[in-house]
C-alpha cells in the first residue's frame, strides 16, 4: 500500500501538480514521467469523462487552453479527443500528444509505484460518472491501495467512496469554517487539501491529531519560513507544486526526508 500520510515519520512528499507542470504541458504522460525522474513519487492529476463515458486527464472543462482545438472535454469522444495535440511547444512536427487516457495513468503508477491523487472535475452526468468510475477502479487490481480521490464536491466523492472499498478521499477546503474540524470530518475525508492562505496552524495541528493527513498546495507567496516550520512541526504530510525540484528543495531545506 502506498503512505501518503508520513509526516510523523519525517518524511513529507513532494507531488507533482498535474505533473511536472512547470517543465512540461501539463497532465500529460511527459509531466508525470518527467516528476517521477525528477524523484517525485506522487502526481496530482485531473479527470473528466468524455461523451462516450471514457475517463481523460485534463484539467478545464474545454480543451482550448491546453491543445489545439476547441470544445467541452464532455462532447466529445475519445476518438475525437485523439485528433487534437496536447503538447504545445513540447511536440514536434511529426509527434502529437495526445490526452492520456486514465486507465492508462493508472497501469503507469502501478508499474513503477507512483502514488495519483485524482482530482474529480466532472459536473454533468454525475450518475454515470460515478457508475462509470467506480466500475473502472473496482476492476483495475492494485489501484486503490496507492491512490487518493481528490474534490470539491464533496458529496460526489462520498458516492465514490461508498462504491469502492478501501478508497480514501482527499476533500478541499478553501475557507475557514466556525468549527473547522468539524467540517472536514464532515465531508468524510481522510485527507484535507489546502492552500496557504487558508491555513492556520491551530487547524493544522487539530487535523493531524485527529488522525487526518494534510497536503499543502502552494501558491505564489512569500512564506517560506512559515511552511518550513510547519513541516518541522509534523503538521504536513504532503506539498504539492508545479515546480518538483522547487518542493523538493524546500523539503530538504526543512531537514525532513523527501519522497
Amino acid at each position: 500500500m502506498f503512505n501518503f500520510h508520513q509526516a510523523r515519520n519525517g518524511v513529507v512528499l513532494a507531488n507533482g501538480h498535474r505533473g511536472y507542470s512547470s517543465k512540461y504541458p501539463e497532465n500529460t504522460f511527459l509531466a508525470f514521467e518527467g516528476a517521477r525522474l525528477a524523484g517525485m513519487s506522487s502526481i496530482e492529476l485531473d479527470v473528466h469523462m468524455t461523451l462516450d463515458e471514457k475517463m481523460v486527464v485534463i484539467h478545464d472543462y474545454r480543451i482550448d487552453r491546453v491543445s489545439d482545438g476547441s470544445g467541452y472535454v464532455a462532447n466529445m469522444t475519445l476518438d475525437e479527443l485523439r485528433t487534437y495535440d496536447f503538447g504545445g511547444s513540447a511536440s514536434s512536427e511529426t509527434e502529437k500528444l495526445a490526452i492520456p487516457v486514465l486507465d492508462d495513468i493508472f497501469n503507469w503508477a502501478i508499474r513503477l509505484d507512483m502514488g495519483l491523487v485524482v482530482e474529480i472535475k466532472q459536473r454533468s452526468r454525475l450518475d454515470r460518472f460515478v457508475e462509470r468510475f467506480t466500475e473502472l477502479v473496482n476492476t483495475r487490481t492494485g489501484i486503490v491501495e496507492r491512490m487518493q480521490l481528490l474534490g470539491f464536491n464533496h458529496v460526489l466523492l462520498n458516492q465514490i467512496k461508498d462504491r469502492v472499498p478501501g478508497l480514501k478521499i482527499q476533500t478541499v477546503s478553501l475557507e475557514r469554517y466556525k468549527n473547522q474540524l468539524e467540517a472536514i470530518l464532515g465531508s468524510g475525508a481522510d485527507c484535507v487539501c489546502l492552500e496557504y492562505e487558508h491555513t492556520h496552524i491551530d487547524d493544522l495541528k487539530a487535523y493531524k491529531q485527529a488522525g487526518l493527513g494534510v497536503r499543502l498546495y502552494l501558491t505564489p507567496h512569500d512564506v517560506r519560513s512559515e511552511i518550513l516550520f510547519w513541516m518541522k512541526e509534523g503538521l504536513v504530510d504532503m506539498v504539492s507544486h508545479d515546480d518538483v525540484l522547487y518542493v523538493k528543495r524546500l523539503i530538504e531545506d526543512a531537514g525532513l526526508k523527501c519522497a
